[in-house]
């Protein structure tokens, strides 16, 4: 099956002097991700998963330690309540495997911003288990890289230039210097103002730097009416999205990130836009394999992800959300529902004479 995507312009960059990132005769637009998903009629659902992962607790001041515990589940300390997800084992496995579905849907690119070979400073905000960035520091050993996140739970051993900081995002940043590139993954769920991140990132970015965002879009859709109205596979993707229009966020925040890039002052904005099946069901080796995995992803966690989410924020009884669970993850393992992730990709440069951005809420 052909691959196919839409990007908003074509570059012309240098070869990046990382090794997972594009070249100049690269066409991410052709390369990355599917526009369109085709059932599969054979029912051939083999998949190649790799090893579980773990992580090592980085050593830290005591308070930011002292992890929240809500009905068996861990949850992060600093400004605490800030995110509904835990961050416990369970969850460490579960971001790393998506790590895994990242590197297999980018086709090994950790990125698709044309990076020059000079760049030496760059950050990934919401790095989770720090896995992206350990591998941007390790294929950039000339740039320091640093993670931050709102819990601790990178691993101790890795390259002599990446460190991380525990860090909110949303709240004023003081790292103290500028950088060339900065990187989000997956943070969607957690941020509720992306105009005020997206102002930071431009103040913070040096003229002529990348932003890049990797972002999920929810609710989970279907586009060939398998996925019955009444199901508890779509009352999930609702309480999902009830629960977070309680936190003030979209899940649909990436459909207006074009337009919030060019506000903030960005030029160079490019998109590209892609579907992870959800279990093996589409054509294709690469598709079954990406659906496999996001399978096990959503499985894996899937009532912790939704704890605090349909508890706190919907009021419901943890005894109806574990039978309610059961259900969602039978529909999600059921070969003839054909739903799936969209997942949109943004990057855009800092002018190298930077322009006066319209000021936030304008």
């Amino acid at each position: 099956m052909a691959e196919s995507a839409e990007t908003s312009s074509s570059q012309a960059a240098e070869k990046s002097q990382g090794q997972k990132g594009p070249t100049m005769n690269d066409k991410p637009g052709l390369l990355f991700f599917e526009t369109d998903l085709e059932v599969d009629s054979f029912g051939d659902h083999d998949s190649a998963l790799g090893d579980g992962m773990s992580s090592v607790t980085t050593s830290l001041s005591p308070s930011v330690l002292d992890y929240e515990t809500y009905r068996g589940r861990r949850y992060h300390a600093y400004r605490e309540g800030k995110y509904v997800l835990p961050n416990d084992d369970d969850e460490i496995n579960r971001l790393n495997l998506q790590h895994q579905i990242w590197d297999i849907a980018m086709n090994g690119k950790l990125y698709l911003s044309p990076l020059p070979n000079n760049i030496t400073d760059a950050v990934d905000l919401g790095c989770g288990t720090g896995s992206w960035a350990i591998d941007f520091a390790e294929t950039h050993p000339h740039c320091q890289t640093l993670g931050t996140d709102l819990s601790p739970i990178q691993p101790t051993d890795v390259p002599i230039n990446c460190r991380f900081m525990v860090d909110d995002v949303t709240a004023e940043w003081a790292f103290g210097h500028s950088f060339d590139f900065i990187h989000t993954r997956a943070i969607t769920a957690g941020l509720s103002d992306w105009d005020h991140l997206l102002a930071q990132c431009y103040a913070n970015l040096r003229p002529g730097g990348w932003l890049e965002l990797q972002e999920l879009r929810f609710p989970l859709e279907c586009d060939d009416g398998s996925l019955p109205a009444d199901s508890a596979l779509k009352r999930w993707g609702d309480g999902l999205m009830e629960s977070m229009t309680k936190l003030g966020i979209d899940g649909n925040a990436s459909f207006k990130h074009v337009e919030r890039l060019q506000k903030a002052g960005f030029k160079e904005v490019n998109q590209v836009h892609g579907k992870w099946a959800v279990g093996p069901w589409p054509r294709g080796e690469k598709e079954k394999r990406i659906g496999a995995m996001f399978l096990r992803d959503l499985t894996g966690n899937l009532y912790g992800v939704s704890l605090k989410m349909f508890t706190q924020l919907l009021g419901w009884s943890e005894e109806t959300l574990k039978g309610f669970v059961e259900e969602v993850q039978r529909d999600m393992e059921n070969p003839n529902i054909h739903t799936f992730m969209p997942v949109d990709i943004f990057w855009a440069q800092k002018p190298e004479e930077p322009t006066e951005a319209a000021p936030e809420g304008k």
